[in-house]
């Protein structure tokens, strides 16, 4: 046991206060005691090999922590993973559809038709419409159908008039001015080339009556010159008046007639393109 200071001083106190009221028969082991007391107290004191008392432990109350009035930033929480979406796959570029050619008849091309209208030379006029039918199928150079059969062309009347003089043709040219196909009209470019007709005596009319009169006038004169009596003037006015109606005949207009379904043919003027 560790001897402290304070323990040897109050073994003193005791020891002192013992030594006036004992017995004096102990005086001498008193007086030992407080002689062997004196030195103890002025001696070193003993080593003590004892591990030292763990120091004394004094609760203290700890005030409490502020509390912070800020408030806590919540916990972060890892992003959720986003995943990519696919790429969308590119559109595919438009495909140029190539335009059909353009189908194409040349010029000089020869187109055959049959007449939907008739054609008078009496009734008719210059700028009379007329419709024709193409007779068959107008290619083009590679092969393919450039105006269909069946198809309507309307032409025009561009010349006409009768004959003169028997024996002699009137005069009739029609020019194309377009052709419808599939319900779509295209201008076109045409002129008869050649066409089927008939020419038609009009008849004597008045101004044939009159060369057939001056004939047989012309024939009495001669006839009594000739005879000198009136069967003469008769014979000779007879034939005055035969000659005068063979004139008249050979002098009578003629008509040209094309009638339906008779055909006409048309030359291309112009190049003839179509989509």
């Amino acid at each position: 046991m560790r001897v402290t200071p304070l323990f040897v001083l109050c073994v003193a106190a005791l020891v002192g206060c013992g030594g006036e009221t004992q017995d004096p028969a102990m005086e001498p082991e008193a007086t030992t005691v407080v002689d062997s007391l004196v030195p103890i107290a002025d001696a070193a004191e003993l080593p003590d090999d004892r591990p030292p008392a763990p120091a004394e432990t004094v609760f203290v109350p700890q005030p409490p922590p502020p509390t912070s009035t800020a408030s806590r930033p919540a916990p972060s929480r890892p992003a959720p993973a986003v995943t990519p979406r696919p790429a969308a796959a590119p559109e595919p570029a438009p495909v140029e559809q190539a335009q059909p050619a353009a189908a194409v008849l040349a010029s000089g091309s020869v187109v055959s038709t049959t007449a939907i209208d008739s054609i008078h030379s009496r009734y008719n006029k210059v700028g009379d419409p007329v419709r024709v039918r193409v007779a068959s199928a107008i290619l083009g150079e590679d092969g393919a159908v450039v105006i269909p059969a069946g198809a309507v062309m309307t032409l025009a009347i561009v010349e006409i008039a009768p004959a003169a003089n028997k024996g002699e043709a009137g005069t009739l040219v029609l020019a194309a001015r377009s052709v419808s196909i599939d319900g779509t009209s295209y201008p076109i470019s045409a002129r008869s080339s050649d066409l089927e007709y008939t020419m038609r005596g009009r008849g004597v009319t008045s101004t044939e009556a009159a060369k057939t009169g001056a004939g047989a006038v012309a024939g009495g004169i001669i006839g009594r010159v000739i005879g000198g009596n009136k069967t003469g003037t008769i014979v000779g006015a007879a034939a005055g008046a035969a000659a005068g109606a063979a004139v008249a005949d050979k002098q009578a207009d003629r008509d040209i007639v094309v009638e339906a379904g008779k055909s006409i043919t048309l030359t291309l003027r112009d190049r003839f393109e179509r989509p």
